[in-house]
């Protein structure tokens, strides 16, 4: 008979716990899959000059079009500021190629703020209090 000591019998059991809670990754490329269709609905703002970002100061500008709604975003040192024309409230996501997202509302004026400012590549998701969401392109600063 094999004796088996307090401590292995933890570790044994710790690692039955943890390879049990593993979530497959299969499991997880689904889901990420499937969380992308969210915004299939979504009209595509396109960036004006893909080529260049118009340069302000120490700061990048970058402007996408979807119809009548433009969005112009400022790359600052510390954040993403931008403004949303016509001025309509509503919330705007910044989603990551990596990472987790982040968000700001939009106020009446149609003013935002997103921070921190990304690195890599990265795209906007606006959603309007009263209208039609709007997706932009993937971009990377």
């Amino acid at each position: 008979m094999t004796a088996f000591s307090d401590d292995h019998l933890l570790d044994s059991l710790g690692e039955a716990v943890r390879s049990a809670a593993a979530v497959p990754e299969s499991f997880l490329a689904t889901g990420r899959s499937a969380f992308t269709w969210r915004t299939v609905d979504a009209e595509l703002a396109t960036l004006t000059e893909p080529e260049k970002a118009a340069v302000r100061g120490a700061s990048r500008v970058f402007t996408f079009v979807a119809g009548e709604l433009t969005i112009e975003v400022e790359a600052t040192e510390e954040a993403l500021v931008g403004q949303v024309a016509p001025p309509a409230p509503g919330r705007i996501e910044l989603t990551p190629h990596r990472g987790a997202p982040s968000a700001a509302e939009v106020d009446a004026l149609g003013w935002f703020t997103l921070r921190p400012l990304p690195t890599g590549l990265f795209r906007l998701y606006f959603a309007p209090s009263n209208g039609s969401p709007v997706v932009t392109e993937w971009l990377s600063l």
